[in-house]
């Protein structure tokens, strides 16, 4: 977005935008003391953002989902323990009325199981998996893998927070500028207005010279306003994201002034394909790998233990205390063989084989990605760059031609008109520069995003901290 370019968009476009941005502001919670503003450096609104963005605190959720994953996954190599009491009341039974003889030598007939009214069990089980195809180890695998896709998820998404929070606050810091810029020019057209009516009451200048420069003064009254209003729209978008209440003022301390500095492109070109974004997907592909490997497990034989201590008494009453408990323990193994399930697993490995090479192509393209956006960022780096080092001597030049154009206008070798050119190109130059020197800490915000953040560039290159 270029402002105030000549034959370009009007200053009203930057107002538009702004405009549109700022309405999707909403009420937050007041921070900070009621009359004194908030005091921010851009670091200090990347903090503000982060904590409390709803994004990151998804991502963050996603990481716990993850965790509780892992659990569940380890939990199916551990033994499985339980234990049980029950109790069974027999209101008929085939051995009513049947004598069976008397019961064993040293035995209580009401202890034996056929035909008791009151029977109490009391069990402790424990199975133990052995082999499992390899189901298991590659369930734990790709919990972990979701998991470490999380947690690049929550650094993708503060990067990201981060890249929009400092947009914002260069955004706000570029309205400030222009505001200075327009208030200044307007306050120079003034004295040059009472100037010239000082001369038209000495009789040098003229009516229309005189009438001149009052319309000169009065055309950037409005542009005033409307720079006022676009960095009021401007600090509402910033305190939106850094969760502050629309009517807390606020005091930005990081000034928009930077040394300009090329960037090491081979180190950023190579810190992009390591971003947090594009290993996350890596984590994917492999987590769909370890889904491919449980499918084609379903093949294989499972082997488990078990053990089973129990207790069982046929009390005469519904009390077992004073009963007799027989034990009933038993211990085994059991291999289960799977022969034909339909093709159930045969569907499940080829949904398998599709998704991870769905899972390869959007690794693939999200390479290509990034790429392209490295190296759109670094284009938009060097125009910045450029624009900057040479607008910077422009600058310079037109106020030396304004000094000299009203000079020559004391002098009475120049026209009202020349001064007023010579003022709107000393404007034009510095809305120019100022521009230009956002778009290039813009830029330099936008690499450090689509690098993963691993190489700072802005934090050593800020003055007045970052």
């Amino acid at each position: 977005m270029k402002l105030a370019e000549p034959h370009g968009a009007p200053r009203s476009f930057l107002l538009l935008v702004l405009g549109v941005v700022a309405a999707f502001a909403g009420p937050h919670p007041v921070v900070g003391q009621e009359g004194h503003p908030v005091r921010l450096s851009v670091g200090e609104a990347v903090e503000r953002a982060q904590a409390e963005d709803e994004s990151v605190r998804l991502a963050r959720a996603q990481q716990d989902l993850a965790d509780a994953q892992i659990v569940q996954a380890r939990a199916d190599a551990l033994p499985d323990l339980s234990a049980t009491v029950g109790y069974n009341r027999t209101l008929a039974s085939i051995f009513d009325g049947i004598s069976l003889g008397p019961p064993p030598e040293g035995e209580d007939g009401a202890a034996l199981p056929f035909g008791q009214a009151n029977a109490w069990t009391a069990a402790l089980s424990v199975s133990q998996p052995i082999y499992s195809g390899g189901r298991v180890g590659a369930a734990l695998g790709v919990a972990r893998r979701v998991e470490a896709a999380a947690r690049l998820g929550i650094e993708e998404a503060e990067l990201t927070v981060a890249y929009e929070t400092r947009a914002a606050y260069f955004q706000a810091l570029l309205a400030t500028e222009l505001v200075a810029i327009t208030r200044e020019s307007h306050a120079v057209a003034e004295a040059h207005l009472a100037e010239v009516r000082l001369r038209r009451a000495q009789g040098t200048v003229s009516d229309f010279e005189e009438l001149q420069a009052s319309v000169e003064r009065d055309n950037l009254e409005p542009a005033v306003i409307e720079a006022a209003q676009a960095r009021r729209l401007a600090e509402l978008n910033l305190k939106r994201l850094v969760h502050l209440d629309a009517d807390t003022p606020i005091e930005l301390t990081t000034p928009l002034a930077v040394e300009l500095s090329d960037v090491d492109r081979a180190t950023l070109r190579a810190a992009a394909l390591e971003r947090p974004s594009l290993r996350a997907l890596d984590e994917v592909v492999g987590a769909r790998e370890g889904a491919r490997s449980i499918a084609a497990a379903a093949r294989l034989p499972s082997v488990s233990a078990f053990a089973n201590f129990g207790y069982q008494s046929f009390p005469s009453s519904f009390t077992p205390i004073d009963a007799t408990w027989r034990r009933d323990w038993t211990l085994g193994f059991q291999v289960s063989i799977p022969l034909f399930d339909g093709l159930r697993t045969r569907g499940a490995i080829d949904q398998a084989e599709v998704e991870v090479r769905q899972a390869e192509l959007q690794r693939s393209r999200a390479r290509s990605g990034a790429s392209l956006d490295v190296e759109s960022a670094l284009a938009q780096l060097d125009g910045a760059l450029a624009r900057s080092r040479a607008r910077r001597s422009t600058v310079e030049q037109a106020r030396r031609a304004l000094e000299l154009a009203e000079l020559r206008f004391s002098s009475g070798m120049a026209t009202q008109l020349d001064v007023s050119n010579s003022r709107l190109l000393l404007e034009q130059a510095r809305v120019n520069e100022v521009q230009a020197l956002h778009d290039y800490i813009n830029a330099l915000a936008r690499l450090e995003q689509v690098t993963g953040g691993a190489i700072p560039l802005l934090a050593d290159l800020l003055t007045g901290g970052n």
